[in-house]
């Protein structure tokens, strides 16, 4: 049965139609392996994304703003975090303790119920576990049990200005491997070119 690579050779594909439809698979070309099929679709140049780029822009934009701010804003910021941190915290909290609740109300359920033959004992501890598991796991509330910190405006100021040098930095970072990435993928796919083409040229003479 001929593969998604192999099905145009019946049709006389050339070598290197073949050779870049497989290229599809591999290396720089990898990223587009799900896409329509064809090695005619590889791009001659690979462009890296503009996400960390973006990303580090609006970081940078965000930290001017922070920098700019009056001293009363920043309280004001600061108070308004807290107030939507700790809204959050509490209405998670009570999410939980609801869900909680549930699991221990089916959980008394299932351990009153009496299996009725042995074939279904393993059922019956399955039922049992699945809800411990999620009652450790889904309702374990002890990172919510803290309140917020109150933080003044210029504490606020300085965390938020830790964060923002943090993903400046980090999507910088991120945004340079891309571009090292896009110029290795180009310089892999010029290479099989030009192999192919003096393979050709080759099998001419």
């Amino acid at each position: 049965m001929p593969t998604g690579y192999t099905a145009g050779i019946k049709n006389g594909i050339s070598f290197e139609t073949y050779a870049m439809n497989c290229a599809r698979a591999f290396g720089a070309c990898v990223t587009l392996r799900d896409d329509s099929p064809g090695g005619d679709k590889i791009p001659l140049v690979f462009e890296p994304s503009d996400y960390h780029a973006k990303a580090a822009q609006k970081a940078r934009d965000e930290l001017a703003t922070l920098l700019a701010m009056a001293p009363k804003d920043c309280e004001r910021a600061a108070a308004k975090e807290w107030d939507d941190f700790e809204t959050a915290r509490l209405k998670r909290l009570e999410e939980m303790r609801k869900i909680r609740e549930a699991h221990q109300t089916m959980l008394l359920k299932v351990k009153a119920w009496k299996p009725p033959t042995p074939d279904h004992v393993g059922l019956h501890e399955f039922m049992r576990t699945q809800i411990e598991e999620s009652i450790a796991f889904d309702c374990d509330d002890s990172y919510y049990r803290e309140p917020t910190p109150h933080l003044n405006g210029d504490q606020w100021a300085a965390n938020e200005a830790a964060r923002l040098n943090h993903s400046i930095a980090y999507h910088e970072e991120q945004h340079a491997k891309e571009v090292e990435r896009a110029a290795s993928r180009t310089a892999w796919v010029r290479a099989l070119r030009f192999a192919l083409h003096e393979a050709e040229i080759a099998a001419q003479h």
